[in-house]
């Protein structure tokens, strides 16, 4: 009986099953005969932006386009130089590319009807990159790695001004203790592979200590594969190395630095790379502040700056900042003297990759005015369109830096009173600029003059930082507008409170005992 049940119930079992699989076969080739509409490639707005508050309109003037605008033309200047060879090309102080970028300033300020000083600064000897190269040759192969650049203190650790080494190769991943075991790097070229966190100016091989070893090891060279989708060059900021290091240290695009490791995983011999350089220190050369005043009703004053120099195209890095400081300028040059409480001092520094010859001027000759400033900003990199790293969906493809409308967050510092804060913290939210919560980071230019007066600075550090990607595309016109905007409130606001208000509480005295 239960034998007879069981054949019963199989032949039920099978009958369902056949009838699901016809079904299923009839919806799919029913599917297959179905016309399939057609996708979208219609991309989303390139960037958003809202009505200024009403409250506000009075903001409504700022032109972001206008400044984009400057961003073009400014790096146009960093182009005029690559294409006449220059090797460490864009917008260098001392160069005739930084000489014609605070004239270009100048001439902005003579529109915008600004009393106009320009400042010489003769320069420290500068060691200059004139010429590098960087192979690799092994399996029968030699690869040219077009987007190699030296590190921007390559002219304090490189051993000689000119070199030719020819050296052994070890690929050591992320340089991390584990990659170096079993691993005799002495003497030879060591590649590391870095991730940016989020750019070039923060990334593993510093926190991870990837080159301190190699140093400690014995290397005689040592290239960072920085992996930034793309083959970008970087004039990049490293970690690590001990001040007394004289080995040449170079950075790498990914695409050429994934050649390398394929490379390497396929020979069976080490790999040899040729590292060559040519460094020239150059003595006599001039840059110069460029300062602009607007007077107001009183001998106080409100100051801000920005760095004009820049490596490659330099859009963010800080054609950004420039043609923000340029915006704001015009912005109160259209109001009526009688009602700007305090004189306006805008000032392009020259040299902030050079030596920051021109923040040192600030500190050692504007005491007099930084004692009846109200506040002082700094407008570096204010602004840039934040890509996300993705891969083509539904594959294993490697990511790679999709462009989206969203605008990337800056770190952002006030060095003044509880008032002062809350005024540049509300100044940047009603516009929605984005920012880091806390306050911290670089404060960039201001290094040299951020405690002779109230202070604060908007400091974007994405994944164009001092690399080749930095292209007037990447910034946006809609953040330069919400960052001038803000600056331009924050002023205002700030033209309410008197100087004392303004200063920060004084630090107490170290209680601790001095031994």
């Amino acid at each position: 009986m239960a034998s007879r049940w069981i054949a019963q119930f199989s032949l039920v079992a099978v009958i369902v099953v056949v009838a699901i699989s016809q079904t299923i076969g009839q919806e799919e080739s029913g599917a297959a005969r179905r016309p399939r509409g057609r996708i979208s490639t219609q991309p989303a707005s390139t960037e958003l932006a809202w009505p200024t508050p009403a409250a506000l309109k009075a903001y409504d003037s700022v032109d972001g386009q206008r400044m984009k605008g400057y961003v073009e033309e400014l790096a146009a200047i960093s182009r005029k130089s690559r294409d006449a060879g220059v090797a460490q090309w864009g917008r260098i102080a001392g160069t005739p590319s930084g000489a014609e970028t605070q004239e270009w300033v100048t001439a902005k300020m003579k529109q915008i009807g600004l009393e106009i000083q320009v400042k010489d600064l003769p320069m420290r000897p500068q060691a200059i990159p004139r010429s590098w190269d960087v192979s690799v040759t092994g399996a029968g192969k030699t690869l040219k790695l077009s987007s190699v650049s030296p590190i921007i203190s390559f002219a304090q650790s490189m051993p000689t001004p000119v070199g030719d080494m020819e050296l052994d190769t070890v690929w050591v991943g992320l340089g991390m203790a584990s990659d170096y075991i079993g691993k005799d790097v002495r003497g030879k070229a060591v590649f590391i592979y870095s991730v940016p966190t989020p750019s070039s100016l923060i990334q593993s091989e510093g926190w991870m200590g990837g080159l301190e070893r190699a140093e400690k090891a014995g290397a005689k060279a040592v290239v960072i594969v920085l992996a930034i989708p793309g083959n970008w060059s970087f004039v990049s900021h490293v970690q690590g190395m001990s001040r007394n290091a004289k080995m040449p240290v170079f950075t790498l695009g990914l695409n050429d630095g994934e050649a390398v490791e394929a490379l390497n995983a396929a020979a069976t011999q080490p790999l040899k790379t040729r590292l060559r350089w040519n460094v020239e220190t150059v003595s006599g050369l001039h840059s110069a502040n460029v300062v602009g005043i607007l007077r107001g009703q009183t001998d106080e004053n409100i100051v801000m700056i920005a760095h004009t120099d820049g490596y490659f195209e330099g859009a963010t890095d800080d054609g950004a900042g420039t043609a923000a400081l340029i915006g704001t300028a015009e912005y109160f040059a259209r109001i009526p003297k009688e009602r700007r409480r305090r004189t306006m001092y805008f000032i392009a520094t020259p040299d902030h990759h050079g030596g920051d010859h021109g923040g040192d001027w600030l500190h050692n000759n504007m005491q007099d005015v930084f004692a009846k400033t109200a506040v002082l900003l700094n407008a570096e990199h204010v602004t840039a369109m934040e890509p996300v790293w993705d891969r083509p969906w539904g594959t294993s493809g490697r990511p790679e830096l999709i462009k989206t409308n969203q605008i990337g967050s800056s770190w952002w510092g006030v060095n003044g009173s509880d008032r002062l804060a809350k005024i540049v913290k509300d100044g940047f939210a009603v516009f929605g600029v984005p920012t880091q919560l806390a306050p911290g980071g670089s404060p960039g230019e201001l290094r040299a003059v951020q405690f002779d007066a109230p202070s604060f600075y908007l400091h974007n550090k994405g994944v164009y930082y001092h690399a080749s990607n930095d292209t007037p595309e990447v910034v946006p016109a809609t953040g330069l507008r919400t960052a001038v905007q803000a600056f331009a409130k924050i002023f205002d606001d700030v033209n309410q409170v008197d100087l004392k208000d303004l200063r920060p509480a004084p630090v107490a005295p170290s209680t601790a005992s001095v031994r």
